[in-house]
């Protein structure tokens, strides 16, 4: 096999070693999803979240304790209120925003946010 020969095979190795890495490497995830009728909020941080608050629409809220790092939490809209104790009907009315208010074990304010919200 000749030198040029073996030049061109080196670099077709590369390219394709190349593509097959790039084909390898996931997407990141969203920090929130909404699907099937629930919100899933992902910790993607190395710090544990405490005190949850998500607010859905800027209006109907729902709670949690803690996300550790690296987990999610998965609430169903139809758990989330209003302060009047309406529910949430995912059926009827559409997410425009999503936000979620938590802590760090040190105090560190978390607040990641999906769509646009108004008030938080």
């Amino acid at each position: 096999m000749s030198r040029q020969v073996k030049v061109w095979l080196a670099i077709w190795a590369c390219i394709a070693g190349w593509l097959l890495w790039q084909q390898g490497c996931d997407r990141p995830l969203d920090d929130i999803v909404i699907d099937n009728g629930a919100v899933i909020v992902r910790n993607q941080s190395s710090d544990e979240w405490l005190d949850i608050r998500i607010w859905v629409n800027d209006h109907y809220a729902g709670s949690g304790r803690s996300i550790p790092a690296g987990g999610f939490a998965r609430e169903p809209l139809s758990r989330f209120v209003t302060s009047r104790n309406q529910k949430f009907d995912p059926v009827t009315i559409p997410v425009a925003s999503v936000v979620v208010l938590a802590k760090t074990p040190a105090g560190t304010a978390v607040r990641v946010v999906w769509g646009k919200p108004f008030w938080h």
